[in-house]
Formats: structure tokens, C-alpha cells, sequence
């Protein structure tokens, strides 16, 4: 990829310093001639969150070398009709379309409760994103620091959500704690998301956070489903992710076989056996947004605003 460092000039841009890494991409902290600061975000030279490498333990060191051990990168999951998902690596050039389709996906939600793009530059033939530069803390960081998460919070990233659709977005695609950062006013604003696949045979998500592998706002809903239980309960829901028959032909496999599947597949443990603390309107919410097709975005924003109404 890019070799850049602090101090550097990247067009227009110096460059402050290192902001974090994802599966397909590493972000920066840079400066404008104007002094504004802006985050630069440059694609890696192939992807995929299972070679990415590890640090050791836990840590909130920021570095492009690795990522730390609960942090849970995207995959780029190619779907075999007959055989499901498997996870594979994307070269240089797929990621850099990755990259200009998300420049879309930005441009078209200026500044809607995700980073405003400032432009796209090109530097040795490949993009880099300019975004405006956010302030804050993701979800992941305040899980590993134990300060505590806000159930308000996740009422926003919904209500961000649904707004991003109606703005023309079909869904994030990608939510997860990583991808949510909650500023200093408590704003809350989406990152990296997803932009729709240029081939039917593959998705690019976390799978832990979309074990069916979806690409519209049913998936956003079961992400944040899962964000809930993971606060409620310390762990995410399922070790083995995605779901094994994800991306299958239903002709493939009959009925009875994939409604077994699925069954053994969601039957993790319920919250309130780990954490008796757990409200049960969460149980609920849990329940329908992974069971029910029906059940997207706005029924569970209207669960959680039930919720905090009543408490």
C-alpha cells in the first residue's frame, strides 16, 4: 500500500498521525493548509479481516502493523450456492473500488450522521478518501475501557440508520461497534459503511455481526440486536459465524434440513441465564430482530424508544 508516515504530505494534506486500521483500509490524521484537520483514508494493498494480523492481548494501541484481539474486521465473503460462505482476500484493485463506491455512499448523506467527504484524491494511481476528521470514541473502545454504553446511544445509531435509508441508502451494511463513534456532545455518527457489491457472489460485512450475510436494513437491525446482547452479556451471541447455509440456493437444501440448521444456529444462550440483570425487553428485541423477517430498523427503534420511555 501507501507507505505513509507522520509529517508527510499527501496532496494538500500533512499528515499527524496514525487513527486506526480495518480489514481494508487504514485511516489518518491529517491537517489542511488551512490547519482544518481531516482524516485520510487509504486502501491496503489486499484485505480480508482473517489474515489481517494481532496484536498479542487486548491493547488500544493504534497501529497499521496489526489490530488488537477483540476487534472484529471485515471479511469479504464469497457465496457458493450449493456449499455457503467462505471468507477470501481482496487484491489492491478491488479495494480501491470499495473505496470510490463508499466516496459515493458519502456523497449522497453529506454529513448525515457520517463524516462529510471532502474529496478523493489520487496518489500513485490510487484513491484516498478526505473526510472530515470526528472527534470521539468508538463503541468497541468504551466496551474495552468499561465506561459504559448508553442505551440512547443505540436508539441513535437506529434513528442514524433509518435516516441514511431515507436519504437513498439501502442500508450501512456494516454496523458494529467499531464503526460507531459517539463525540463529546454524545452525537453519534456511522462509519465505514458498505456500498452494494459489484458481483452477486460476494458481500463484504462482519459476519459476527451478520451471520446471514445480508445486504439491507434487516441486517443493520439484527447487528444492533447483537450489539445488544454482546452489552448485556460480555460475549457476541455465536462463535461460528456465518451461518452455515448463508448464500446457499434454498432449492439446495430442503426446508426441514435448513430449519434445523438454523434453529441449532440461534440457540445461543438467552441474556438473562448470563446476566440476570438483563431487562427482558431486550430478550425481545433479540428475539424478533434474529426470528422475524418483518422485524427491521423502525420496530426496533420503536422497541428501544419503548424502553427508555419506561425507564
Amino acid at each position: 500500500m501507501l507507505q505513509i508516515q507522520t509529517g508527510q504530505k499527501i496532496g494538500q494534506y500533512q499528515v499527524e498521525g496514525f487513527l486506526g486500521r480495518g480489514a481494508f483500509a487504514q485511516v489518518f490524521l491529517a491537517t489542511d493548509a488551512k490547519g482544518v484537520r481531516v482524516a485520510l483514508k487509504v486502501g491496503d494493498d489486499s484485505g480480508g479481516g482473517r489474515f489481517l494480523p494481532r496484536f498479542g492481548e487486548v491493547t488500544v494501541t493504534r497501529d497499521p502493523r496489526a489490530v488488537s484481539p477483540d476487534e472484529t474486521p471485515a471479511e469479504a465473503m464469497f457465496l457458493d450456492s450449493m456449499d455457503g460462505a467462505r471468507a477470501e482476500v481482496l487484491n489492491a484493485g478491488e479495494v480501491d473500488e470499495l473505496l470510490l463506491k463508499e466516496a459515493d455512499l458519502l456523497r449522497s448523506a453529506p454529513g448525515i450522521t457520517t463524516p462529510r467527504l471532502h474529496e478523493v484524491i489520487q496518489v500513485e494511481g490510487r484513491p484516498v478518501l478526505v473526510m472530515d476528521y470526528i472527534a470521539g470514541t468508538t463503541l468497541r473502545e468504551r466496551i474495552r475501557s468499561m465506561e459504559g454504553i448508553k442505551i440512547s446511544w443505540l436508539l441513535d445509531v437506529a434513528i442514524a440508520a433509518e435516516r441514511l435509508i431515507e436519504g437513498g441508502w439501502q442500508c450501512h451494511g456494516d454496523l458494529k461497534p467499531e464503526n460507531i463513534i459517539v463525540n463529546d456532545l454524545e452525537e453519534v455518527f456511522l462509519i465505514d459503511p458498505v456500498p452494494e457489491s459489484c458481483r452477486e457472489d460476494r458481500v463484504v460485512t462482519t459476519p459476527w455481526y451478520n451471520p446471514f450475510l445480508r445486504w439491507d436494513q434487516k441486517g443493520d437491525a439484527q447487528a444492533l440486536a447483537i450489539m445488544i446482547y454482546e452489552l448485556m452479556v460480555g460475549a457476541l451471541p455465536f462463535d461460528q459465524v456465518p451461518w452455515s447455509l448463508a448464500g446457499t440456493c434454498h432449492t439446495t437444501h430442503c426446508e426441514e434440513e435448513r430449519d434445523l440448521s438454523l434453529s441449532m444456529f440461534l440457540a445461543c444462550p438467552p441474556m438473562r441465564e448470563i446476566n440476570a440483570l438483563t431487562p427482558s425487553h431486550f430478550e425481545h428485541i433479540f428475539h424478533r430482530a434474529m426470528c422475524e423477517e418483518k422485524y427491521g430498523l423502525s420496530e426496533l427503534r420503536s422497541d428501544l424508544e419503548d424502553f427508555l420511555l419506561r425507564h
